[in-house]
């Protein structure tokens, strides 16, 4: 980081600025964060203009953030929120190699005011006040003194320097140090001075991308290469993979009864021919310990070039998809292997316990996916994926009340605090995005929740789960077109999909008044102990006339979750902010329960 000298001789100018803001803009640091970026440049273009008087929370909400003009900053505080969170990504980026810039914008802690300094400046450069204005107390001419006592002044600047430092190491620790709190049971060992181990103990499955061959034409070994690399590069998003390239080394090849414990390792091969018809492309994986091939799939007649064209994404997305979801071939043959000796690795068995939990929403499977997952992540710190699934199941505590503990955290607090603990281990997981989405939403965070979901998207386009998990939250903000465009997109890419995504597809149907959708969505639930799938299908069934069905499948949401029967109004605005959303199922449900029919 640059060292910062006192120079009030060398202010800064509006073009240095405004091209350290865009270079901010195109960093690492802000490139996922449009929201921040339009809070900095609009701080920044009043201050530029002499209207730093201008800039308050209303002003930014509404002409930065897109809020109405009703916006009333007592009762919504974005802006604080973004305010804080625009500070610390100003902090990481002047921490990183490109943030050393000339020139420093930074966010004075108390201010939505930005302040100037260069590199080579200890002091901070606000800009000069416009010509029109009054000389006021505050600049720095008014008492500098004839001649300067140079050691009083070095003092004085390191007094400046010890605050500053002060409160930007305070923020800089709250932001990054990870809590000492146990996300645990209360009274969990859990010694926040020991050392982390170098690497996680979890061994996920290897991917060894190998020969991509390639006839015909001399745009055949173009298109092998382009796939070879997309294919590459989108299995490496998913976090419960370890991708490579080449093939794996000879003394790897082997996976005995006795080494079950030791991950499984596959290469992904494919053939590229060019023909009259277009180009065919066909793509295997094949389990390197018996060489038996577990998948294969030949697309004829795609597009081919340099360039990602439609055909040759469409392959990338559905290759990606089948391989690598959690409840896709690799997985699934993991879980085989893992339960079949006990000598799988537990820590790796808890996340496909935890998958299990969620395709049937079984109550009995919550609290001991849950107190594997505490084991697996106090045993290894750097264990991100469990840390997220860990995020996620302490939020069904949330959500349904299940298995609460005496003397733990409440459950939202708990789950923040894994899902932050997740993402200071692997910051650029996509899942884990995903997973601090969830956190937000249910926290009724909502504006950070959005942008933590569209951040995961961005990240892994190719996962059908996060693009489904996303589209659910859109819905439930009653942002249900885009919503329901992105599960639907995913629902494509899943062969059995999990009941939570037919229950958002039986939602988006149902909103949008299109009964024969929602009746086909919801006849996909097949779980019997799913709250939402069992209203799904009680509101289809009275819609069909089917008065008696409807009410018997209503006891049955009675009897599996007794909360629910009790308030179904405050157990689903849990799940559904949307006013409209809630009073609306609420509603149908009422009807259903009095016999009513629509």
């Amino acid at each position: 980081m640059p060292v910062l000298s006192a120079q009030a001789d060398d202010p800064v100018g509006d073009g240095e600025i405004r091209l350290a803001l865009e270079r901010m803009a195109a960093s690492e640091a802000f490139r996922g964060s449009p929201q921040l970026i339009a809070f900095l440049r609009y701080v920044v273009e009043a201050t530029l203009g002499g209207q730093a008087d201008r800039i308050k929370g209303y002003t930014i909400a509404t002409e930065a953030l897109g809020r109405t003009v009703d916006f009333d900053p007592q009762a919504d505080p974005i802006v604080r929120v973004e305010a804080t969170r625009l500070r610390r990504a100003l902090n990481r980026y002047h921490a990183s190699a490109s943030g050393a810039d000339d020139v420093r914008i930074d966010l004075p802690l108390g201010s939505y005011v930005p302040v100037f300094r260069r590199a080579a400046a200890n002091v901070v450069l606000p800009l000069p006040p416009p010509a029109s204005l009054p000389p006021t107390r505050h600049r720095l001419g008014r008492f500098a003194p004839p001649s300067i006592n140079w050691r009083h002044a070095a003092a004085a600047i390191a007094l400046v320097l010890l605050g500053a430092g002060s409160y930007a190491g305070l923020d800089f620790w709250f932001d990054f140090t990870p809590s000492t709190q146990p996300i645990g049971p209360a009274g969990a060992a859990q010694s926040p001075a020991a050392p982390e181990p170098p690497r996680t103990l979890v061994a996920f499955p290897a991917v060894f991308v190998g020969t991509f061959q390639a006839s015909g034409d001399a745009n055949a070994q173009v298109a092998a290469d382009s796939l070879r690399a997309k294919l590459r590069d989108a299995l490496a998003r998913f976090d419960e993979l370890n991708v490579m390239s080449g093939v794996p080394p000879q003394g790897d090849r082997t996976r005995g009864a006795a080494n079950s414990a030791t991950a499984s390792q596959y290469t992904l091969t494919a053939s590229v021919e060019t023909g009259s018809a277009g180009l065919g492309v066909t793509v295997r994986l094949t389990d390197i310990a018996d060489s038996q091939i577990v998948f294969a799939r030949t697309f004829e007649r795609t597009r081919y070039g340099g360039d990602a064209g439609p055909g040759e994404e469409t392959i990338v997305r559905e290759v990606a998809a089948a391989l690598a979801q959690p409840y896709g071939i690799i997985q699934s043959r993991e879980r085989t292997h893992q339960t079949a000796s006990p000598a799988g690795n537990p820590h790796y068995r808890c996340l496909l316990d935890a998958y299990d939990y969620w395709r049937s929403f079984d109550p009995a499977l919550h609290a001991p996916v849950r107190d594997c997952l505490e084991r697996a992540t106090e045993a290894d710190p750097n264990f991100a994926t469990g840390f997220a699934m860990l995020a996620e199941i302490i939020l069904q505590e949330h959500r349904r009340g299940l298995n609460p503990r005496p003397g733990d955290a409440p459950p939202l607090e708990r789950a923040l605090r894994a899902a932050r603990r997740a993402c200071e281990i692997a910051p650029g997981s996509a899942q884990v995005h995903q997973v601090l989405m969830d956190a937000y939403f249910s926290r009724g965070e909502y504006a950070l929740a959005l942008e933590a979901g569209e951040r995961a998207a961005t990240l892994n386009p190719y996962s059908p789960n996060i693009l489904a998990l996303y589209g659910a939250r859109l819905i439930s903000l009653g942002e249900q077109e885009k919503g329901a465009r992105l599960i639907k997109e995913a629902a494509t890419l899943i062969v059995v999909r999990p009941a939570w995504m037919d229950f958002y597809l039986f939602l988006a149907a149902y909103l949008a008044d299109d009964r024969a959708g929602a009746a086909t969505y919801s006849a996909q639930i097949t779980t019997e102990k799913f709250l939402l799938g069992l209203v799904a299908q009680a509101i289809v069934a009275a819609q069909r006339g089917n008065a008696d069905t409807a009410r018997q499948l209503i006891g049955r949401v009675g009897a599996v979750y007794p909360a629910f029967a009790e308030d179904p109004q405050r157990e689903l605005k849990k799940i559904f902010p949307s006013d409209a959303i809630t009073g609306r199922l609420v509603r149908d449900l009422a009807q259903v329960r009095a016999g009513a029919t629509n």
